[in-house]
């Protein structure tokens, strides 16, 4: 990202906000750029974290770039994102399976073999096509985002001033906001299937990003901003296992059709030896897969019980701490507003696809 100037926490809102989110935007033109070199293993994750350091930052402060994002901009972005959702979670899926096979049994292989090739032929068929859209609809948000973020309206209206307020008031009362925000979903976690789980995840995913620009101007940020990478981590793996247990679950069916099919192809051949009919019948997918939902709800369990030794415990100390580590940023900002809890993918394409 661009080096932000020294006084950035001194010069109006509207600025400081537009000089944030130029950087972003340059640091995620960049990602996409990369995405088109199949060598470059990091560069989707780089795209996606700079996509959502972006949205996070046009979203809370929506008021201050009123007149340079429109709202429509906003949610297609997120479909950007949502197009490179289905390519990263198969591959933080097949992350996960591939080491499995050296502990499995041979009959147990089987069911994990399947299952990485079925994700593994998704992730293929779906990839090419999710990212070049991705791709195309990025480059035509990035022209008018850098058109918009380039303006930038004094006020010279005496009764406007609340447009022209310094940075630091300005975001010392949205991250406070954030901050409540996550103590109260953190609280509201009393299982590791729970929705709010996943809402932590998001809200201390977007609290850090709106520290991060100013860990290096106000320095008692930088240890909160390290917190919430591993109060993050923790929750994303935590989503991670859950969506590929729903997964596993769905593939059951699957394995049942295609297993019932092949034994019967097999059993209506007129050459089948019964040798062969006996391999067909070992070559049953459901024990690996088994194996595998048991391994995955067993992490599950010590996911979640280590987020109750710790992460959990932060539910209402995050608004107090960032409120001590603001202390610098000076006058004391007026009460926080909240901000709305994220939609979930489901509700927001509900939301999307709704008739005018």
């Amino acid at each position: 990202m661009t080096a932000l100037p020294a006084d950035l926490l001194s010069r109006p809102a509207a600025q400081s906000v537009r000089l944030i989110a130029q950087g972003l935007l340059e640091t995620a033109a960049e990602g996409a750029r990369r995405v088109d070199d199949p060598k470059d293993a990091e560069a989707l994750h780089d795209f996606r974290v700079a996509l959502r350091r972006l949205r996070t930052t046009l979203r809370a402060y929506r008021a201050e770039l009123k007149d340079s994002v429109r709202p429509k901009l906003y949610r297609r972005l997120g479909d950007v994102a949502d197009e490179t959702n289905r390519v990263r979670d198969a591959e933080v899926a097949l992350e996960w399976l591939r080491p499995l096979k050296a502990q499995l049994t041979v009959r147990e292989r089987v069911g994990l073999r399947w299952l990485i090739e079925h994700i593994d032929s998704r992730r293929t068929k779906r990839m090419e096509h999710d990212l070049v859209e991705a791709r195309r609809a990025f480059r035509g948000l990035e022209r008018k985002l850098r058109k918009g973020l380039g303006i930038y309206r004094q006020s010279l209206q005496p009764d406007d001033a609340g447009s022209d307020r310094p940075f630091a008031a300005v975001t010392h009362g949205i991250v406070v906001a954030q901050a409540q925000q996550l103590d109260q979903v953190l609280a509201a976690v009393s299982a590791p299937d729970d929705a709010e789980a996943h809402r932590a995840r998001i809200a201390a995913k977007r609290l850090r990003y709106l520290l991060e620009p100013l860990a290096e101007l106000v320095p008692a940020t930088a240890g909160i901003v390290e917190r919430l990478r591993a109060l993050q981590d923790q929750l994303g793996e935590l989503h991670d296992v859950l969506e590929l247990e729903r997964a596993i679950r769905a593939g059951v069916e699957s394995v049942a059709a295609e297993r019932a099919m092949r034994l019967f192809d097999v059993a209506i051949s007129d050459h089948a030896t019964p040798e062969e009919v006996r391999v067909a019948r070992r070559r049953d997918p459901k024990p690996g897969l088994v194996v595998v939902a048991r391994r995955l709800r067993s992490r599950r369990a010590t996911l979640f019980a280590t987020l109750q030794e710790g992460g959990l415990k932060t539910a209402g100390t995050w608004q107090r701490e960032i409120e001590a580590a603001l202390t610098p940023l000076g006058e004391s900002p007026p009460a926080p507003i909240p901000i709305p809890v994220p939609l979930s993918l489901s509700r927001r394409r509900a939301r999307r696809e709704r008739p005018a």
